[in-house]
């Protein structure tokens, strides 16, 4: 998303989810150690790097019995049999998925504490000291193996210990379980009994026939109702926001707009001529679509943002004037799309590709091997339309927060 960052791929659902966080941390930790010495290394690159060593590693253990919840299956069986690929390789999207299990661990890092940030980029993420506790529990032995590893080394002939630390599909051990449930529940009195509340929830429906997916009508672990206003307000300008300047099915506001001066060649346009929603029908259905999601967050008269900074923002979306609502995004944008003198004009992340429209025939017609090698969506009890990644990532994480289950066996 442009300007309030919500994309995010999540977890898998046989995949344990607090093992993505570890990959992904430990390819933070590995990109800082480089860059002490003189390296030159992002935490995007390097944690993409272990996550396709440890998938590798994994498919490798098991005999390449595919397991349709581990990624990039299709692309690394070209490597298979082979030696285990260097740091260079896996770092690479050619080798492994373009949207690696990473990319939906970076809400979970930060509010468990386990990095600090300067930003919400991957790349401004440093590991904390609970970070590296938790990397002390799972993956220490195979921290020197990797480091030497991602300097340019071929990988130790003993890979079977690494591989077992790496592998997503394994269950977390018990320290490093207890270690995720207090930093989840870190925090003052009120923030506290909030989480305790989440947590229930995600639990409670995950034995719950159909889960959950009701605004109006409070499930009894959330126990206060404020709470779960909050909850629904954020569900609601979350919607908002997706219908302003997403890039989903169909495309939103912003989408359209750069859609089209991407295929005319334009990088820039007079703000009457990227609002005239009479050249465009498509655009005239987002922004009806907007000033919708809109009203309706306005029409639930709660609004728990610093300052009622949501209530302004889709007051500027439910704008009956065309014109008005497509300035006040731009305005807010400055980053694909900028407002200038009267213009949009193309911005420094300015792509201007053909908005992704749904057709439900493309899957059907691919050939399997040809289609998408991408991680599935994770499989985690039906929730309420648009609730916040924050509890998708929580119900994914929730089992990580508990002793492992007897019969299964930790790192």
């Amino acid at each position: 998303m442009r300007f309030f960052n919500e994309r995010a791929v999540p977890g898998l659902g046989n995949v344990w989810f607090g093992r993505q966080v570890v990959l992904a941390l430990f390819g933070v930790r590995l990109a800082e150690e480089a860059r002490k010495v003189g390296r030159r290394c992002t935490n995007i690159a390097a944690a993409n790097a272990v996550e396709a060593l440890a998938v590798w590693l994994t498919l490798q253990n098991n005999g390449w019995s595919r397991n349709e919840r581990l990624p990039g299956f299709l692309k690394l069986q070209r490597h298979r049999g082979k030696e285990p690929p260097s740091f260079k390789e896996a770092s690479s999207t050619a080798f492994y998925v373009t949207q690696p299990m990473r990319i939906g661990t970076g809400d979970a890092l930060v509010t468990l504490g386990l990095v600090s940030a300067t930003s919400s980029r991957f790349n401004s993420y440093t590991v904390t000291d609970r970070g590296q506790a938790l990397l002390d529990l799972t993956c220490e032995g195979s921290r020197r193996a990797l480091q030497s590893w991602a300097a340019g080394d071929h990988l130790t002939t003993r890979r079977r210990p690494i591989a077992e630390q790496l592998d997503p599909t394994r269950p977390l051990p018990d320290g490093a379980r207890e270690l995720l449930r207090n930093a989840f529940l870190a925090g003052d009195d009120f923030e506290r009994a909030r989480r305790r509340q989440a947590l229930a929830f995600v639990e409670a429906i995950r034995v719950r026939a159909g889960g959950h997916v009701a605004w109006d009508m409070r499930p009894p672990e959330i126990e206060d109702a404020e709470h779960w206003a909050d909850m629904r307000a954020g569900a609601a300008l979350s919607a908002v926001v997706e219908a302003a300047a997403g890039e989903g099915e169909g495309g939103s506001v912003l989408g359209r707009i750069e859609a089209h001066m991407g295929a005319a060649g334009l990088r820039k346009l007079a703000l009457h001529e990227a609002a005239d929603s009479n050249r465009d029908a498509a655009l005239r259905a987002a922004l009806d679509h907007l000033r919708a999601q809109a009203q309706s967050f306005l029409s639930a008269h709660h609004d728990p943002s610093p300052g009622q900074a949501a209530t302004r923002f889709c007051a500027d979306c439910a704008e009956a004037d065309a014109e008005t609502v497509v300035a006040r995004l731009v305005a807010r944008d400055g980053r694909i799309l900028r407002l200038v003198d009267g213009f949009v004009l193309a911005g420094s992340a300015f792509r201007g590709q053909p908005v992704r429209e749904q057709d439900p025939d493309d899957l059907a017609e691919a050939p399997p091997e040809e289609g998408p090698d991408e991680p599935p969506e994770e499989a985690v009890p039906a929730l309420p339309a648009a609730i916040s990644r924050r509890i998708r990532n929580l119900a994914a994480l929730a089992p990580d927060l508990h002793a492992a289950p007897a019969g299964t066996t930790g790192a």
